[in-house]
């Protein structure tokens, strides 16, 4: 269920398309300095974003590297981080490993049950610097669950228990920017669940899963119903972004909501808020 929030890498400017990989560079050394190497293996762009739009609002200072790495080693990757960054990879790791065990509990497929135990040892050592959001993530997940379990047929429910998980990792810190950040990343998780089920329906019906899209879609409801309510809950997320004071990286932010979130979509489909 993630993957979605991403740059739209083919319209960035050299410049930012750059800036972009040196995020996700520095998010991956990140992971691997604070948790293990091979947690980086659990890297999603979702939290590029994470890292990019906290980095913007609270500027902390930011180091800059340039060197090889284990993926590249014969050539320097360019890579900056902050405390933003290590915050996005600590979140990350614990987001991968208990996703891995929900998949695990789904599928029983030892490849997912050997993931989660990769990120063992890194997702305690995040929870233990952040309980909070480590508790707000495992209840949303068995809250989905339990959606799951009983089929539920409206998607409000789902959407909002994914919606309280991203918001969670957007509240950095306790301070006046914590309503708006919560907001953004509320409508985000609503999104990127339902955005989810619309691309995984076709797979989710030949394999009798439960998806949360379908009693729409036999209800009557037809694509460009289920396309407006994404826009509708995309535009509720920009709105919030746009209300924050963020300079650095303004323009990279915004090809990611305003274009970037949309590009999974086939063109048939493709919307814009």
């Amino acid at each position: 269920m993630f993957g979605y929030v991403t740059a739209n890498v083919e319209t960035l400017p050299p410049a930012q398309k750059e800036r972009y990989r040196a995020c996700y560079c520095g998010l991956c050394r990140a992971i691997g300095r604070r948790c293990s190497q091979g947690c980086r293996l659990s890297l999603t762009y979702d939290l590029v974003f994470l890292t990019l739009t906290l980095n913007s609002l609270y500027e902390p200072e930011e180091k800059d590297e340039d060197r090889p790495c284990l993926v590249h080693p014969f050539r320097k990757r360019k890579s900056w981080a902050s405390e933003a960054t290590d915050y996005a990879a600590d979140m990350n790791v614990l987001l991968a490993r208990l996703s891995a065990l929900d998949h695990w509990q789904d599928e029983h497929r030892l490849l997912r049950l050997g993931e989660a135990k990769l990120l063992e040892k890194g997702a305690a050592g995040a929870a233990e610097r952040h309980p909070q959001q480590a508790a707000l993530i495992g209840e949303a997940l068995e809250r989905l669950r339990e959606i799951e379990e009983r089929r539920e047929p409206d998607p409000a429910p789902g959407a909002d228990a994914f919606g309280e998980l991203m918001a969670g990792l957007f509240l950095w810190r306790k301070d006046r920017w914590a309503p708006l950040l919560g907001e953004l990343g509320r409508n985000l998780g609503r999104f990127v669940y339902l955005l989810d089920a619309v691309l995984d329906r076709e797979k989710d019906l030949r394999k009798g899963l439960y998806n949360p899209v379908q009693a729409m879609t036999e209800s009557g409801a037809g694509e460009a119903e289920v396309r407006d309510i994404l826009t509708s809950l995309m535009a509720d997320c920009a709105s919030a972004w746009e209300k924050l004071p963020l300079l650095r990286d303004a323009e990279l932010q915004r090809n990611i909501l305003y274009t970037g979130v949309w590009t999974r979509l086939p063109r048939t489909e493709e919307a814009k808020p």
